[in-house]
């Protein structure tokens, strides 16, 4: 193992988080907030600034970056970035537990949206942005976003970026890996840009609209009310976050063919197709399903079209008691957490992709069994499925039950509810955030609980591999 590149990318990666940390210190100036903000944000900047320059300080003498390097990087970046942004909200008293405050980071940086936090009003406006400004800079990926601006393009940092992307097939939509990393957060920074516009033009305070646009862009759900988007009484808002949230559930390669103007290619685009298809399904059932709850027809596909995008992006905003509904709504909604969005977008889940693969792998086997001599070949796109996706989809599944049904069982130590339990365990796991069956926050469980679901949000947004393997002896190994 290359240790020496793990320390020296590692040891940037810190002072790029310090250098983040100037935007809440900006918003604390304008605020005028109180000195310990100040104190707490300079405090923790000084604390990465020592260790960052302590560990790059020496360059070691090999540069590449094996697929070992590449995960074991991800993973320790995702925990320390997780780590030192809390260390803001304890400092100043705000989340004065540390294993509450890389809770919240966790969930900050993953797009998880989970909280443990009874009323945001605790709370100060640069902390809250921070908070927030997570979801923008997690939800393409911290590594991408560092790739995008670090001056080695060195296409050895394919293992870094391949880990960190969230899919079953990953590709460069251009030659050099740093200008795809470039070009993605340039769409998505465009995107967010949009939406913040777009949501103070509806009538949204600026300040607002930042928070909603970083939470709807990181397909988070972090904000400014413990009511969500419901504080704001707004159709048109309320709309708006649903199509805005959507938008980012998509693969943003697409987003890069569109550019081209490859429209056939857009809306060609199989997993496309099924994601729509599903939101649209989702959506007429469960507004048939709660329509007698509301007092207008249009309100109750309203909400519905609200949850069914926010759940299936694994955003996690709120609008309304989910826990009223019927159970049929409430399994809806729970399926879509476990499916998410696209592979290659911001959201969360098992993807669309791999839903989608697994059905044509399904099918197949049915066929098999009917026509025992009859070789198939499935195609995405057009496109051949090589067995090797196939087989990697189909182990990712079995090592994602696995893991989730041992969450599911640490949970029930903490609670008796087992809708509370799956949920919790399906909200953090897939980087959803919100829990059904109860309207607490997760401050209901204990801490060694909320350690482990915060490790759970950085396996299940790094696609578990790079958070499993850092328990395996062997990948310390020289060799």
């Amino acid at each position: 193992m290359n240790k020496s590149m793990v320390r020296y990318l590692l040891s940037k990666l810190l002072l790029i988080e310090a250098a983040l940390l100037i935007v809440p210190l900006i918003v604390a100036v304008i605020y005028q907030e109180s000195p310990l903000v100040f104190q707490s944000i300079l405090g923790t900047m000084t604390i990465l600034v020592l260790l960052g320059g302590l560990g790059s300080i020496f360059k070691p003498k090999n540069y590449h970056i094996y697929t070992k390097e590449g995960l074991l990087i991800v993973a320790l970046c995702w925990i320390l970035w997780a780590f030192f942004g809390g260390l803001p909200f304890v400092f100043a008293g705000q989340i004065p537990n540390i294993i509450d405050a890389f809770f919240e980071m966790s969930s900050g940086f993953t797009t998880t949206g989970a909280t443990i936090l009874p009323d945001t009003a605790v709370l100060s406006p640069s902390l809250m942005f921070w908070r927030s400004f997570a979801h923008l800079i997690g939800g393409m990926g911290v590594l991408v976003f560092a790739l995008a601006i670090m001056e080695n393009s060195k296409n050895s940092h394919l293992e870094v970026m391949r880990a960190e992307v969230p899919g079953p097939v990953f590709g460069k939509v251009v030659s050099k890996l740093k200008n795809t990393a470039q070009l993605l957060y340039i769409i998505y920074l465009i995107m967010f840009a949009i939406f913040t516009v777009i949501l103070w033009l509806a009538g949204m305070p600026l300040y607002d609209s930042f928070i909603i646009a970083m939470g709807g862009a990181g397909t988070g759900g972090f904000a400014v009310y413990n009511d969500s988007i419901a504080h704001y009484n707004s159709s048109l808002i309320t709309n708006i976050v649903s199509i805005g949230t959507l938008l980012f559930g998509i693969n943003f390669n697409l987003y890069y063919f569109l550019l081209l103007r490859k429209f056939k290619a857009f809306f060609g685009d199989e997993e496309l197709r099924t994601y729509i298809g599903i939101v649209i399904i989702s959506t007429v059932l469960i507004w048939l399903n709660v329509s007698g709850l509301y007092e207008t027809s249009y309100k109750g596909f309203e909400y519905s079209f609200f949850e069914v995008a926010t759940v299936i992006t694994t955003t996690g905003f709120g609008i309304t008691d989910i826990t009223v509904w019927p159970l049929f709504s409430q399994v809806i909604l729970l399926l879509l957490m476990f499916i998410g969005g696209s592979a290659g977008s911001t959201a969360g889940g098992i993807k669309v992709m791999r839903a989608l693969i697994l059905s044509k792998i399904s099918k197949n086997q049915v066929l098999s069994s009917l026509y025992p001599n009859r070789v198939t070949t499935l195609h995405i796109n057009h496109q051949p499925l090589d067995k090797e996706t196939q087989h990697g989809v189909l182990k990712y599944l079995a090592i994602y039950a696995m893991i989730l049904l041992g969450l599911i069982l640490i949970l029930s130590l903490d609670n008796n509810n087992f809708m509370v339990v799956v949920s919790a365990a399906a909200s953090t796991f897939n980087n959803i955030g919100p829990m059904l069956g109860t309207s607490d926050t997760f401050a209901i469980f204990s801490p060694f609980s909320k350690l482990i679901m915060s490790f759970a949000m950085i396996a299940g947004r790094l696609e578990i591999y790079p958070v499993l393997l850092m328990f395996i002896p062997k990948t310390w190994s020289k060799y």
